[in-house]
């Protein structure tokens, strides 16, 4: 299966992902420092938000993955019923 090149959507969704990721953990870890180790509510919402928005970066992700995959299937139906009516 011949691999697609990457796009500047999917890079900029990488990147953006890849800051999110890094610049959330040193956000709560600074936090969780300044707090002497003790987790409050605050930390704790603040931790399921920042998983929340790693597991919508992920599944945009996949979404284009998916979408991109489809086009090339449905280019590949079309080539092939015009193929066939030319017969």
């Amino acid at each position: 299966m011949p691999r697609s090149k990457m796009n500047v959507f999917e890079l900029i969704l990488l990147i953006v992902g890849i800051g999110a990721a890094v610049l959330g953990f040193q956000l709560i870890n600074q936090v969780y420092n300044a707090e002497s180790g003790q987790i409050s509510w605050l930390m704790v919402i603040a931790i399921f938000n920042w998983l929340t928005l790693l597991i919508l970066f992920i599944l945009l992700s996949l979404m284009v993955d998916v979408s991109k995959k489809e086009l090339n299937e449905i280019k590949t139906m079309i080539y092939l019923l015009s193929e066939k009516k030319k017969r």
